[in-house]
Parts: C-alpha cells; structure tokens; sequence
C-alpha cells in the first residue's frame, strides 16, 4: 500500500511541476494571445477574480502544450491606428510544427509508459523505455532549437537555460514550445493585435470579456480623474464596435 501511495504521488507531482510550469502571473493590463498550428487565434486574460501578489494567474490549456502563446500589454484607451510597419508580425509557425510532434512523444514518455510501469505489469521495462523516450526526444528537440535559435529569436543563453530546465525536471520540457514563444516579446498593443490576427466571429465573442476588463479598471478609478475619462472613452468605443459586429 506504501509503495502504491508513492507511486500516486510521483505521477501527481509530475502534472503538479507541469502545471506550475505552465502558469504565468499577469499584471491587469496584461492578456496572452494564443494561436494553433493553423494560424487561428484566441485572446486570453488571467483571473478576474483572483490575484496573487498583485498579479493575475493565467493557465493555459493543459491539453494542448503544443500551441505557442505570446504574452502582450494593453493600454486600456482610444488609440490611433498604428502603421502597417509597426505592426507586431507572428513569427513562421514552421519550427512550431516541428517541435509539436517531440512534446507530445514526450508527454506520451512521462505520462502514458512510466505510468503504465508503475501501475501495470510491463514494470520496469516500461518505465526504462518512457526514459529513453523522453530523453531521446528532449535532446533532439532541444538540438532542433538550438539550430533555429535564429528563427526564434532566441539567444545562445536563453537555450541553454531552456536544456538545463528540460533536462533536470523533465515535466517543465512539456513546456518548451509555450517557453520559446513566451520570449517573442510582441510590441503591438494586445486589443489591437487581437482585433487584427482573431477571426472575425472570435474577435466579437472575445469583445464582451474585454469591456467587462474595462469596466473593472473603471470601478478602481476615482471618478473624473484623466484616466477614468479615458477608460470611459474607450469602453464606448468597444461597446459600440460590439454593438456593430453583432
């Protein structure tokens, strides 16, 4: 019975790592864009409701570690158009598509053949061949970025900080596409990405959660003050785009 609460405890620790790994803290002008492999994207905030040390927590979807998400501020006001040529431009999707296939042979390593050697008769055979496979493809997904660090626009360190992470605690490499695209650093304000790279009928879906944002910013405001002005401005303005495309 010990040996059988251990072995529980493993693979619990083993999503709860994944889990934390995969958690960002978001201030409040803060939200996160996500985007499948075929290009369509979703805009995302943290919890409304809940805050720890002032920040938001955001966990995006466990079930796909393979989509990249790219974290942007907004400035909650009225803005002039920007220039096509500031515009925030996605990366190529291609070396997200290549590393999708090793995160989910490394998902299948941790959490489907050690798994089935702890719990099953196959033993110790399955948990050696879950390490091999997770090792194997770590390293060769980890040489892959490494070759295209360019493309990712990711520094020597940043990649070598990604292996040792990946490499010392083997639930954080799940993690690995939401790491590099992390690092993206978009410049574009996030409503005004968001209302450019969503689909039409997402991009009105997503509008109500966005002025319920603004109309929290606006109960924190004192009232009359510039930015409660500006607040109000703005959330006219979504009110009325929502309005238009409904």
């Amino acid at each position: 019975m010990n040996a059988l609460h251990a072995e529980i405890l493993l693979v619990a620790a083993m999503i709860g790592l994944y889990l934390y790994d995969s958690a960002r803290l978001l201030h409040s002008n803060e939200g996160v864009l996500a985007a499948t492999l075929g290009g369509r994207w979703s805009l995302h905030f943290g919890a409304e409701h809940y805050t720890l040390r002032g920040k938001e927590p955001f966990v995006p979807n466990p079930l796909l570690p393979h989509r990249p998400v790219f974290p942007l501020r907004w400035k909650q006001q009225v803005l002039a158009a920007l220039p096509a040529a500031q515009r925030w431009t996605p990366p190529p999707f291609g070396p997200y598509k290549v590393l999708a296939p090793f995160v989910w042979l490394m998902a299948l390593a941790l959490f489907g053949l050690i798994p089935a050697g702890l719990f099953s008769r196959y033993g110790n055979l399955a948990i050696a061949a879950g390490i091999l496979l997770f090792y194997a493809t770590a390293l060769l997904a980890l040489a892959y970025v490494w070759f295209k660090r360019s493309a990712l626009k990711l520094t020597g360190r940043q990649v070598g900080a990604l292996a040792f992470e990946s490499l010392t605690c083997p639930p954080f490499a799940l993690n690995l596409v939401r790491h590099i695209s992390w690092h993206a650093a978009p410049s574009e304000e996030l409503i005004s990405a968001g209302r450019r790279l969503l689909r039409k009928d997402d991009w009105t879906a997503t509008l109500p959660a966005v002025i319920k944002r603004v109309d929290n910013a606006i109960e924190w405001e004192s009232e009359g003050t510039p930015r409660a002005l500006a607040l109000t401005e703005y959330q006219a303005l979504l009110n009325s785009e929502l309005v238009s495309d409904s």
